[in-house]
């Protein structure tokens, strides 16, 4: 039992919740832009019976599974940036990884604010869909994908200059 709480508590248990975390994020990063995709281009007149089996769902269907995947997301990458905090900036800070850091500060507001943003793309995304809210739709999609893309994209900079687990 104390070899498994040894394992816990150092490094396998640190690489674990960073693992989980880029599955979940990798998962919303999915949805999000299989939504977006579908948001943005119009679904063009059915031509036959197998044009219109095969074409892409409707973009409300990605909504439950974002929401679902960005708050989880969201409250882990929180709590592994604490470690990120100490083991990854303070050496980046030191070697003057100024525009590295810089990305990951502006990061971490991006965010937040796809995070407060929830509520009202939810909101807008319920059902029935207004005519007259599409643009709002497609414009919190569009900035979800954009959020979701760069801190994808960033994350895994940062986790490349040491990972949160060393």
């Amino acid at each position: 039992m104390d070899a498994i709480l040894d394992m816990l508590q150092g490094r396998t248990l640190w690489r674990g919740l960073l693992f989980l975390h880029f599955v979940m994020a990798v998962g919303l990063l999915a949805a999000i832009t299989l939504q977006a995709a579908s948001a943005l281009v119009p679904v063009r007149q059915a031509v036959g019976n197998f044009v219109s089996g095969i074409r892409s769902p409707s973009p409300g269907r990605y909504v439950p599974y974002v929401v679902l995947l960005y708050i989880p997301t969201f409250v882990l990458g929180a709590w592994i940036y604490v470690k990120y905090r100490t083991y990854v900036r303070i050496p980046m800070e030191q070697i003057g990884y100024w525009k590295t850091l810089g990305s990951f500060e502006f990061k971490e507001h991006v965010v937040s604010m796809g995070m407060a943003m929830l509520p009202a793309y939810w909101y807008f995304w319920r059902n029935p869909l207004s005519e007259k809210h599409s643009g709002v739709r497609r414009w919190l999609t569009l900035f979800l994908a954009f959020t979701v893309w760069y801190a994808f994209l960033v994350g895994h900079v940062a986790n490349d200059f040491r990972g949160v687990g060393s």
